[in-house]
């Protein structure tokens, strides 16, 4: 009798974006002080100027401050298959990610997708990873494991980062709890224009192109 084989992953991080453009619909709600800049009503876009003002906010502080920066170095650790150092840049993430709206569903989201990489047996670096997470040692941050995601399966790293970022904006233009003055194709305009400067907001890149996990 056969025996049944697990299913690998494909070869890309489709799942992973797509749980992250839902993942960040919730930062429209009551618990999301951190993401919101001064002067903006809480839960509330009423004018053209304050939705981009938010997307703006959110593309230079949360992700060019802090959520690139993570998955960058997530990235540079998997791809070296070091995952002490993997497990203490989690800890270290914790301590800000609990103070962002979404921390609980940033752990959901990223112990389901880093889960599905358990048939990846050759990669130590996740075996480990997910070893500190069941002992209660790390968390399993999104944009962690999708620093992973882009070493394992040896990824573009800026479009990767690009499309992570592009993904949260058009996650949060859904999730804005807007007037009605601003249209469907207004706001659409607005996400575009956000997403488009994406690639020189970036953080520095490492030189070499090397995309091989070790």
């Amino acid at each position: 009798m056969r025996r049944p084989t697990s299913t690998l992953p494909r070869a890309d991080a489709t799942e992973i974006l797509s749980d992250v453009a839902s993942l960040v619909e919730q930062v429209g709600s009551p618990g999301a002080p951190s993401s919101w800049p001064p002067g903006i009503p809480l839960g509330s876009i009423a004018t053209l100027p304050s939705l981009k003002a938010w997307l703006t906010h959110f593309r230079q502080e949360v992700l060019g401050r802090r959520e690139w920066p993570a998955t960058l170095q997530a990235w540079d650790l998997a791809r070296q298959g070091n995952a002490r150092d993997l497990v203490a840049l989690d800890q270290a993430w914790g301590i800000n990610a609990v103070t962002l709206p979404f921390a609980e569903a940033s752990r959901r989201v990223g112990q389901r997708q880093l889960n599905r990489l358990r048939a990846l047996r050759d990669q130590r670096v996740i075996a480990r990873y997910i070893e500190a997470i069941e002992a209660g040692r790390a968390h399993g941050w999104h944009p962690l494991v999708y620093g992973v995601y882009l070493a394992v399966f040896s990824l573009p790293l800026r479009q990767g980062l690009v499309n992570f970022g592009a993904q949260t904006l058009n996650g949060l233009a859904r999730a804005v709890n807007r007037s009605n003055a601003l249209s469907e194709e207004t706001v659409l305009e607005t996400v575009n224009a956000e997403v488009a400067l994406l690639p020189a907001s970036l953080p520095p890149l490492p030189n070499a192109t090397l995309f091989e996990v070790r």
